[in-house]
């Protein structure tokens, strides 16, 4: 008796999950960092699996941010760190680490910078490398990238130094790749796994070793390169049940492969 009723229970949480996954799916929309957002997008296709019709907004971290703040996305994407005070309103589930390396165009003729060098250039002290002029691309506020790279070299804000008001100043990582690519004497920084996606596709850019050492996930790993960030997903307290369905599905073995794909290995 004992063992039909556990059969037939079975058999019922199957159902149950059957049912769910065949019916009506949840839409969660993710918003914020354009580091993550390629990852989220391939994941689509296993959370459409699991009930989840995932719609994919980018805008960069502090958008993410507000966007879950607000109520307009289910789940932020952001790039960093939460501050102080922003982990007073959110909760967040770190996904993976990630980190920025400088690039340049291909035809660069050096693939070193010093801290120095990097310092100067984006201060607007210094307008050639090596006798190479270098035309310095930096990322608009609320750029997740942009905080680790000026945080990194203590570049603006109040107690920094004065960044070049001439910079150019872009939004995204494609977009940086692309004014790099399109541009011999550019430089610029990205997140290392957009980076490294443009170059396995073909981009004209390559990625720069800083103070000699190249930012590689053994690099990384080992503590020599520090230019890290973490990659986390953050969320009101009422989601947490939608969130830890997230969890489970990302922990998934596909879902690891994906990350993979993407440069990044997943810590969950």
């Amino acid at each position: 008796m004992r063992l039909i009723l556990t059969l037939f229970f079975s058999v019922v949480s199957l159902c149950s999950i059957s049912t769910l996954y065949a019916g009506e799916t949840e839409t969660v929309t993710f918003a914020g960092s354009s580091t993550i957002l390629p990852i989220m997008e391939a994941m689509g296709p296993i959370f459409e699996e699991h009930g989840i019709n995932a719609e994919i907004q980018g805008g960069g971290s502090s958008a993410g941010f507000k966007a879950a703040k607000m109520g307009m996305a289910q789940v932020g994407m952001m790039s960093r760190e939460l501050t102080e005070k922003e982990a007073k309103s959110l909760k967040n589930l770190t996904i993976s680490k990630d980190w920025v390396v400088m690039i340049a165009h291909s035809d660069t003729p050096f693939e070193d910078v010093t801290s120095e060098q990097v310092i100067g250039v984006y201060t607007g002290a210094k307008k050639e490398l090596d006798g190479w002029k270098i035309d310095a691309i930096a990322k608009e506020n609320g750029r997740a990238t942009k905080k680790i790279f000026d945080h990194y070299f203590h570049l603006g804000g109040k107690e920094g130094h004065p960044l070049d008001p001439k910079l150019a100043i872009i939004g995204a990582n494609g977009q940086a790749i692309s004014a790099v690519a399109n541009d011999p004497h550019a430089m610029g920084y990205v997140s290392y796994s957009a980076a490294i996606r443009a170059v396995e596709q073909g981009e004209p850019i390559q990625i720069l070793s800083l103070d000699g050492i190249f930012g590689t996930p053994d690099n990384v790993n080992n503590g020599t390169y520090k230019m890290t960030r973490p990659l986390n997903l953050v969320y009101q307290e009422k989601n947490q049940d939608l969130m830890d369905r997230i969890r489970k599905i990302l922990k998934l073995p596909k879902a690891r492969k994906v990350f993979e794909a993407n440069n990044v290995k997943s810590i969950l």
